[in-house]
């Protein structure tokens, strides 16, 4: 059976595994620790159960291990066997406890998908991008014509520090993404800026300057796009840290009706990791 204690000793270790410090790492488990419990109780206690309390296999592993094991596999993307291996359980039980661990992270984190929350000071614009993960073929994906495969797309809404304030609902990878945009309609009380780029023409967003047909830009439009990209890129930094998860980055094999909960998840964790 895994020791936590013993790997919270090796803090670079512990966050390659799982994308968060020792220290955030023990404060989320003590957020997650009762959801668990009310979760375990609402289960021995659904009325079709069979079983009086205290029947039946018991749970090998703690809250905060069955935090860590879906972390790991969110992290690493390996397959149960070897995850079973690790926790010590039979890999047929590594999906019933990631069942139970998911939704509750949800619940904690609550990245919305339309209402932008614009309480935080300091939040002077919005930067959008679209992120589209390679996914087996079958049905909710879409053949991308600029991957050259079967993929998903999900939208995402930071602000200009990196912080992700909103995703939307997962796609299939062949809606444009103006399209995908379009039908979000993502909105906040405060008007603010908002910048994409050219996938992003005739929406609210400020978008680079296009070069003309048949024609070139001037060198202060040039240098008026470098510095459109400038800011901009924080979004393409975000996505990159979200993707270092490698569930987000390989081939995705799970259900895709998942998916959505799946990149939200990962979305908290990389807030949770980088507040302060």
């Amino acid at each position: 059976m895994l020791n936590l204690e013993k790997l919270y000793q090796k803090p670079l270790t512990f966050h390659r595994l799982t994308g968060l410090s020792p220290e955030k790492f023990q404060e989320l488990s003590t957020k997650v620790e009762p959801l668990f419990r009310q979760a375990e109780f609402k289960r021995l206690n659904r009325p079709d159960r069979k079983r009086k309390i205290g029947g039946g296999t018991k749970r090998k592993l703690s809250p905060s291990q069955a935090l860590f094991m879906l972390l790991l596999y969110y992290r690493t993307y390996t397959n149960h066997i070897f995850i079973g291996m690790v926790m010590g359980i039979d890999d047929s039980n590594v999906s019933r406890y990631c069942r139970v661990v998911k939704p509750l992270l949800a619940g904690i984190f609550k990245i919305p998908e339309r209402r932008i929350d614009m309480n935080e000071q300091g939040i002077l614009e919005l930067i959008i991008d679209a992120t589209e993960q390679e996914t087996e073929r079958r049905k909710g994906s879409g053949y991308s014509g600029k991957k050259k495969r079967n993929t998903i797309k999900t939208q995402i809404i930071v602000t200009s520090k990196g912080k992700i304030k909103a995703l939307s609902k997962s796609v299939k990878g062949n809606i444009h993404d103006k399209k995908l945009y379009d039908q979000t309609r993502a909105y906040s009380i405060i008007k603010v800026k908002r910048r994409a780029d050219l996938g992003y023409l005739g929406t609210s967003c400020h978008t680079p300057l296009r070069k003309p047909r048949n024609g070139n830009l001037s060198v202060s439009q040039k240098l008026s796009n470098a510095m459109f990209n400038k800011e901009r890129v924080v979004v393409e930094h975000t996505i990159a840290t979200l993707k270092q998860y490698r569930i987000l980055t390989h081939r995705f094999r799970n259900n895709l009706k998942t998916y959505n909960l799946i990149i939200k998840n990962i979305a908290g964790l990389v807030n949770f990791e980088c507040a302060q």
